[in-house]
């Protein structure tokens, strides 16, 4: 079972229990697994809850970033090195949104919390009244002399248990 994420605001209510278990389940059923430590640090998951008011239903929408190992393989380096970067799960699953604007955004549970430079001006901007909830921040896990204490892959084993 899942641990309860964090939460950005603090204050949000709860994060829905099914999106940390739809990002789990996103990679337990993926073949290859996606649970060893290259893929959990490698891959984000980030699963939205949503709502359909023309339907009157509930879904929850998973996406998966792409690595910049992937990009550089189906179309080379960048122009530039600043340049050379993945393709985020959060901006993946925006767009996916986008293209169906009349579906709700409840809540955003993402494994990393969003990335100060792309992902999270854009859901501050695009989605300003949704919670996001996640499970690792490096910013918590950097030691006194600068040095990464925790990485993401164990830290998303133990949030999710496994």
């Amino acid at each position: 079972m899942p641990k309860i994420p964090s939460s950005q605001p603090i204050w949000a209510d709860r994060c829905d229990p099914r999106l940390p278990q739809a990002a789990l389940d996103f990679r337990l059923k993926h073949n290859p697994l996606l649970t060893t430590p290259e893929y959990f640090g490698a891959l984000n998951i980030t699963a939205w809850l949503y709502t359909d008011p023309k339907a009157r239903t509930q879904g929850i929408h998973v996406a998966c970033n792409v690595t910049i190992k992937q990009v550089i393989e189906a179309f080379g380096h960048a122009e530039t090195p600043d340049a050379d970067l993945g393709l985020h799960s959060e901006g993946i699953a925006a767009e996916w949104f986008r293209l169906r604007p009349h579906l709700r955004v409840q809540q955003i549970f993402t494994e990393r919390i969003p990335c100060p430079k792309t992902c999270a001006p854009l859901l501050r901007h695009y989605y300003p009244n949704v919670p996001w909830y996640y499970y690792y921040d490096r910013r918590s896990f950097v030691g006194d002399n600068g040095q990464l204490i925790l990485h993401a892959g164990r830290g998303l084993k133990t949030a999710y248990g496994i």
